[in-house]
């Protein structure tokens, strides 16, 4: 199998799952700069919950991979570990950190709020489509007449 580019054979109708994927992969790549280079947001938060530093670089390592994935034909793997560590990170937030980080005004949470909706919407979708395909040989009309004469 090749890896192909984000928009390769593009098409109007995929922007249904085009437009969420560089969503997440944008929200992942933009963090990846601060968790890698030991920004004192990133240290704080993963001084708070214990993971400080082997935890950040494994995250940021995951998010990384997540973020290529998101970008290529294996997106819904990208999608599944993106909602894997961001429902992690926001178990996180209603446990430990709190919604206002280092008074961020709630930009983190929110974030991974759409973070996890968008890459729900990707699983979703994806799965939609798989279904849609694999049932595209049995459609079924039936009408009323048919239902009346077996009576």
């Amino acid at each position: 199998m090749k890896l192909k580019p984000i928009f390769y054979q593009f098409q109007v109708k995929d922007l249904m799952h085009i437009i969420p994927r560089l969503i997440v992969a944008i929200i992942l790549a933009q963090t990846l700069p601060f968790k890698f280079s030991g920004a004192e947001e990133s240290v704080w938060i993963f001084e708070r919950i214990g993971w400080e530093p082997w935890g950040r670089y494994l995250i940021a390592s995951i998010e990384t991979v997540s973020t290529f994935l998101l970008l290529t034909n294996y997106y819904i793997f990208g999608a599944i570990i993106s909602l894997s560590i961001i429902s992690a990170a926001n178990f996180l937030h209603f446990t430990k950190l709190g919604f206002i980080v280092n008074d961020d005004g709630g930009v983190l949470f929110i974030m991974s709020i759409i973070v996890i909706f968008c890459s729900l919407w990707i699983v979703l979708y994806w799965n939609m489509k798989r279904v849609e395909s694999k049932t595209s040989n049995f459609e079924l009309n039936w009408s009323d007449e048919d239902f009346l004469e077996e009576q």
